[in-house]
Parts: structure tokens; C-alpha cells; sequence
């Protein structure tokens, strides 16, 4: 009934009682009014009134769907009484009129407040439709500036912008096939000009390398200039015979431009040691062949001492007089090369062919000083560990100062303290079973005598489970690393940032107490000094050598060194020409460290690798990669003269590419590779002085020396001489 009347209301827009009683009149019938009316007139009591709602039945007010008539008509009795339903009558009409009045008054009374929404929603109306009239307005202008302007200016921008940069790829790429045109015109053996246009040709490139064509094109030109750099080495070992300074010029003009000068003359004393070698060789096994007539013997595989042994009286003169025409060449080549490099020893440049110069002296590089990591600061790698145990050092020299007395016992607690956390990063971080079997030393015995110390004295072993309380009393239970540390995963390289971190950690922490050692001396009692003294010797001072054992177990794992191995068995040794390609398993090796050196970049990316470290790692990474050289070269089981070349070709192939990877000089372990390469042309009694001297060999590697040499120039009396000179020497690891 209310709903009904506000929806009137709103239709006939009534705002006033006039009104409101206008429309109730028009609204009921004649007779309604006219009762209404009287009900109206009668004096109103608000109580009275009240109490004439609430006596209405509750099931009114239940909803729309209830019957009033159908509900009135079931309540009537059997038997009507004319009196009782006038008097029930008059009751209807009295709630109805006091509903009808209450319902108008409410009605009245929130009437301004609805006719001022009614306005507000008028005019919220009239102001959508004029915005949107505005929108539409706007969005046709947008779309003719969009059409008109922004689509064909910005189209402008960008396809001009694209016409630059298609125009600079142009010109790039015109100066690459220029340079390749100069290239393919270049005279023979024109190895400095080839060297510089390749330069050149990758630098123009370079600008340009995220186009997938370029990117190739670079790829091709950096293989290209390491085929030049081979055929460099070629034309190098042309002058140990034949001396041209023209051509010398060239070479070490080509050098230069590489910047590999010192490289030319590694590489020249070995070309030189290999010419002597196969001149001879080939002038005595020439007149060999040539006394022996049609005899069925391998002169070719024996060394030349012995095959010196088959020349015959009657060519002995000839033979010596060309063997002395032969080495008077390469001495001859070896004068003028000495000679050039005296007389432009010291000038700044060497004319050549065109307008290049050259250092034939080797210039010292300045080498990349900065270490890998996050940026340049040096700012200690600190762990929440190292922060507390300074606190605590803090508060301790605190106690010194106010109970001088007891400064002793401060000092030892501190040194427990620091024991503590050394032992904990050695058991975390470096304990490994590897160590002894790999004979690099990685644990000095001074380390080793200080972890044994602070097992003993500190580190409670047994658990619980023994000892006496007083025993206990004095040590602490043994560190346990957290599960959360993952020390196995070689996408981290094992772990390798949380080795950093603790390490590093440990001897920025020895170093804070270095510092504070003379002030710690002035509060000691003399009688205690000594004390002190053996704390930082043995403790203090081997924080840092903790670097190389727990470092070495990531270099350990870095590299595939097996792999190498296998390799290695599938090369044939026993060849008979010098060969001027190396072997794939160089190029193997050189993968591998190559990806080292990316993942190293990775691990940097989120902790900060020192420059200490990193040197530590190559440094490990290296040398187990030449004792895994000379263990492959021990597995052999034949091997020329020529095959001993290819060790050397490929161990210097190996060197020249590392070189550019690291910047570790000279190369860990270098002289331990080619001491055993070249021990294959000792004589019997120099193999047993080597043997004697070189501990640093394995049995096994000593042993497959002899044998090798055994049929080539020592006999089977010597190789029994030699092997039990091998098992009787006591060979403690170095």
C-alpha cells in the first residue's frame, strides 16, 4: 500500500497536503471520503493512533500476495450477528484511516527530500546527455587528428628512423664487401694486411651483430682469423730454414697486430728445436736407406743416435759434409733472425710492405685489473656470522679494559671463537676425500696441524655419548650445515656463491684481526704472549688458505677432465709426418673452459667473486687440466718423433687460446707438460736422472716413459735398468 502511494505520489507529482488530500479525495469513493473524512475530523491522539497500527494483525503486513477479502471472510462465524460486524467494521475503518493517515504523513514529510534528488537527478540526466554529445564530439575529432596527424607523422618518424638505420647497415655492410674485394686482391702471404682487414671487417660488424646475418658474418670472420693465425705459425716455421727479412717482416708485423709477439717467439724456439731435429734426421736416414740398399729395416721409427750407428765408413764423410751444409741453413736462418731483432731492438717501428709499422720488442700489457663481480667497489663480503663475531670481539675488548685481569681469558675465548668458525667453514666448504689422490698440495701441513688442533680441543665428537661432564664442559658440539645450502648443483657451479661468500667472509674477519694484534699484545700478560703469538701464526694466518681446498672442489667439477681422456686414447701417436693441425680434444678442453668462464659470469651476477678467487679457480682449473695433458700422453703406447711434435703443436694450440680466456701468467704447471713431453728424447743415463729428480711424476707416468722409449733408442737391458730406478725411489706427494 505504501509502495503504491510513493509510485502515485511520483507519477502525480504531489509535493504539499493540499494536494496529497486533493488525491486521496479523488482517489477513494464517495462514501470512503466521506468516512475518511469524519475519522480525519476527529480529534487526533498520536498514542491513540499508534496503538491502533499496532493493533492490526500481523499477517498484513506478510506481502503482496495476501488475500485480504479471502482472509476476513474465512475469520466470520457461522452464525451472523448484524451488530458484531458494524462494530468489526468500524474497527477495520479506524486502522485503515490510521494507516492511510500515517502513510501520508511519512509521505509528506520525506517529500522535499525527494523532489531535491528528483531535481538533482534531472539535471544529473540533462548533464549525461550534453557529455555525451561532448564525447562523441571528441571521438570523431580524435579519430580525423589520428587519421590526419599522429598515424601519418609518427609513420614518418618511424620509417625515417628505419631508413637511418638500414642506411648505417648499408654502409656497414659496403665496407665489409670493400674490405672482403681488398681481401680476396691481397698479395700471397700477406698476413698483416689479411690480420687487419679481419679487424677491420669485425669491427664494422660489431655495430650491427643483433642481425642474425651479421652475427654469422662475425662468427665466420673471428674462425677466419684463427685460420690466418694458424697459417701465421706455418709461415713462421718457414724461416728456421730459409731466412727472408721480407717475409720475417710480415710474420711479425702479423704477430704484432694479434698482439702475440712473446706467443712468435715460443713458438720459434720450438720451430727451431724441430728443424735442427728433422734436418739431421733426414740427411743421416737418407744415406742410411741409401747403404742399406734393399734391406727390410725400419730405419724410419729409430731415433738417431741409433741410426747414426748404421752409417758405413765409406759414406761417414759425405754424410758429415751434408749433414754440416744442412745445419749451416738453419744456423744461417738463426744468425739473420737474431740479427734482425738486434738491429730493431731498440726502434719504435719496422718499415714493411705499405704503410704498417711495428714492438718487435713484446710491450707489456696492461692487463684488466677489475674482478668479476656485481661492479668495481671492493666492498667486503660480509656474512651475518662475521657481523656478530666483530660485535662479540667488540664487547670483549670492552671486558679487557674494565677487568684487566682476566684479559687472558678474554683473549682465549676469542680464539675459540675465531677456531670455531675456521673449522666450521673448512668441514662445511672443504673437506673432501680428493685431495691426497690429486697431488697438488692443496692442504699445507701447517693448515692441516691447526684443524687437527681445533678437532681436538674444541669440537665435541662423540655426540653425548662419552667423555666425562668436565671434558664436555670445554668443547662444543660439531657444525651442521643447512639443508637449504645445495652444494651438488652444477648449474651454481656447486655452490659456488655460498663458497664465496663464507671464504671471503672468514678472511675479511682474519684480516679485522690483524688488526687489532697489537693492541691485543699490550693488554696480554707477558707470560702469556706466546699465546698470542701461536694464535695468529697458526690460526690467523691460514684463514686464507682455506681458498685453495675449497675452491678446488669446484674446479674439480667445472671441467670434464675425463672426457678429455677418452678423447685423448683415440689419437694415433706413432705418425709418420709432422702434422700442422692440432687434435679435437684441444678444442674440447677449450670448450669447456670457455663455458667455465661464462658460468663464472653467471655465479657474479649475484655474489660479487673477488679477483683472489677467481685467480684461484683458474689457477686449479688449469693445473688439473695439464696433469690431466700429461696423464693422456702417459696412456700412450706408441709414439714417433712426429707424434711427440703433436704434443707439442697441441699443447701450444691449447696455451695460445687460454690465453685469451685468463689473464693468470705465467700458466700454472706449463713447464710440467712440456718437461715430460720433451723427456722422450733423453738418452739412458739422462732418463735416470730424470727420474730421479722429477718427482712429480706419477710411477705410472715415469714407467710409460720408458716403455714408449723402449725399442727407439733404449734397449730392454736399460728399460730394466730404468724401471727398477722407478720402484726403488721413496716418492713422497709434492
Amino acid at each position: 500500500y505504501l509502495g503504491m502511494l510513493l509510485d502515485l505520489t511520483r507519477k502525480h507529482c504531489i509535493n504539499s497536503k493540499e494536494q496529497l488530500s486533493s488525491w486521496l479525495t479523488s482517489f477513494f469513493s464517495p462514501l470512503q471520503q466521506e468516512e475518511l473524512r469524519e475519522l480525519r475530523e476527529q480529534p487526533v491522539d498520536p498514542q491513540a493512533e499508534q496503538e491502533i497500527i499496532n493493533s492490526i494483525e500481523e499477517v498484513y503486513f506478510s506481502g503482496d500476495s495476501f488475500d485480504m477479502v479471502r482472509h476476513e471472510l474465512e475469520k466470520l462465524p457461522p452464525e451472523l450477528n448484524l451488530q458484531e460486524l458494524e462494530e468489526y467494521r468500524d474497527k477495520l475503518k479506524r486502522q485503515q484511516a490510521a494507516v492511510s493517515k500515517k502513510v501520508a504523513d511519512l509521505i509528506l514529510e520525506k517529500q522535499p527530500s525527494y523532489v531535491k534528488e528528483l531535481e538533482r537527478v534531472t539535471s544529473l540526466q540533462t548533464n549525461l546527455q550534453l557529455a555525451a554529445v561532448i564525447c562523441t564530439n571528441a571521438r570523431r575529432c580524435l579519430s580525423f587528428a589520428k587519421e590526419g596527424f599522429t598515424e601519418a607523422s609518427l609513420g614518418l618518424l618511424a620509417n625515417q628512423r628505419r631508413r637511418q638505420l638500414l642506411t648505417g647497415l648499408l654502409k656497414s655492410l659496403r665496407t665489409i664487401k670493400t674490405l672482403v674485394t681488398t681481401w680476396l686482391s691481397l698479395p700471397e702471404e700477406d698476413y698483416p694486411g689479411a690480420i687487419q682487414l679481419c679487424l677491420e671487417c669485425q669491427k664494422a660488424a660489431s655495430t650491427f651483430k643483433h642481425y642474425s646475418c651479421i652475427s654469422e658474418l662475425n662468427s665466420k670472420l673471428q674462425d677466419t682469423l684463427e685460420q690466418i693465425e694458424e697459417q701465421l705459425d706455418v709461415a713462421l716455421s718457414k724461416t728456421c730454414k730459409h731466412f727472408d727479412v721480407a717475409h720475417y717482416n710480415k710474420v711479425q708485423l702479423a704477430y704484432s697486430l694479434l698482439g702475440k709477439t712473446q706467443t712468435a717467439m715460443d713458438q720459434l724456439h720450438m720451430h727451431f728445436t724441430q728443424a735442427i731435429h728433422n734436418t739431421v734426421f733426414q740427411v743421416v736416414l737418407g744415406y742410411v736407406e741409401l747403404c742399406a740398399g734393399n734391406a727390410d729395416t725400419k730405419f724410419q721409427k729409430m731415433q738417431y743416435k741409433d741410426l747414426c750407428t748404421h752409417i758405413t765408413p765409406d759414406s761417414y764423410i759425405p754424410c758429415l759434409t751434408d749433414l754440416c751444409k744442412a745445419l749451416w741453413e738453419v744456423m744461417l736462418s738463426y744468425h739473420r733472425t737474431m740479427q734482425w731483432h738486434e738491429d730493431h731492438d731498440n726502434e719504435e717501428g719496422v718499415p714493411v710492405t705499405g704503410n704498417c709499422t711495428i714492438v718487435s720488442r713484446e710491450t707489456i700489457r696492461s692487463r684488466k685489473k677489475s674482478d668479476y663481480g656485481l661492479n668495481k667497489l671492493n666492498a667486503p663480503i660480509l656474512t651475518n656470522t662475521t657481523l656478530n663475531v666483530i660485535r662479540l670481539v667488540g664487547k670483549y675488548m670492552q671486558m679487557m679494559n674494565i677487568l684487566k685481569p682476566i684479559a687472558f681469558d678474554v683473549i682465549h675465548c676469542m680464539s675459540q671463537l675465531f677456531d670455531y668458525y675456521l673449522y666450521a667453514v673448512y668441514t662445511f666448504f672443504g673437506r673432501n676425500d680428493m685431495y691426497e689422490s690429486s697431488g697438488l698440495g692443496l692442504i699445507s701441513s701447517r693448515l692441516r696441524t691447526t684443524l687437527n688442533r681445533i678437532q681436538e680441543s674444541l669440537i665435541d665428537m662423540s655426540a653425548g655419548a662419552h667423555g666425562t661432564s668436565e671434558e664436555r664442559k670445554e668443547k662444543v658440539p660439531s657444525p651442521h650445515l643447512s639443508q637449504l645450502v645445495v652444494l651438488t648443483a652444477s648449474g651454481t657451479l656447486y655452490g659456488l656463491a655460498e663458497r664465496v661468500v663464507a671464504t671471503e667472509s672468514l678472511v675479511f674477519l682474519a684480516e679485522q684481526f690483524e688488526f687489532l694484534q697489537s693492541h691485543l699484545d699490550t693488554v696480554m700478560p707477558a707470560a702469556k704472549k706466546p699465546f698470542l703469538q701461536q694464535f695468529y701464526s697458526q690460526t690467523v694466518s691460514t684463514a686464507s688458505e682455506l681458498r685453495k681446498p675449497i675452491y678446488w672442489i669446484v674446479a674439480a667439477k667445472a671441467i670434464d677432465y675425463e672426457q678429455m681422456l677418452l678423447l685423448m686414447t683415440g689419437v694415433k701417436w706413432d705418425i709418420k709426418e709432422i702434422m700442422s693441425q692440432h687434435n679435437i680434444y684441444v678444442d674440447v678442453l677449450l670448450k669447456e673452459f670457455e663455458q667455465f668462464n661464462k658460468r663464472l659470469g653467471d655465479v657474479s651476477k649475484h655474489v660479487r667473486i673477488p679477483l683472489p678467487v677467481a685467480n684461484v679457480l683458474w689457477e686449479h682449473c688449469i693445473r688439473l687440466a695439464n696433469r690431466t695433458l700429461v696423464e693422456g700422453y702417459a696412456n700412450v703406447k706408441k709414439c714417433s718423433n712426429e707424434g711427440r711434435a703433436l704434443m707439442q703443436l697441441d699443447f701450444q694450440q691449447f696455451l695460445m687460446k687460454l690465453e685469451k680466456l685468463t689473464d693468470i701468467r705465467p700458466i700454472p704447471d706449463k713447464e710440467f707438460v712440456e718437461t715430460y713431453i720433451k723427456a722422450y728424447y733423453l738418452t739412458e743415463n739422462d732418463m735416470e736422472q730424470f727420474i730421479k729428480n722429477h718427482r712429480e711424476y706419477s710411477m705410472k707416468q715415469l714407467t710409460n716413459l720408458v716403455n714408449v722409449c723402449l725399442g727407439s733408442h733404449i734397449n730392454k737391458k736399460a728399460r730394466q735398468k730404468l724401471l727398477a730406478a722407478i720402484d726403488d725411489i721413496d716418492r713422497p706427494k709434492r
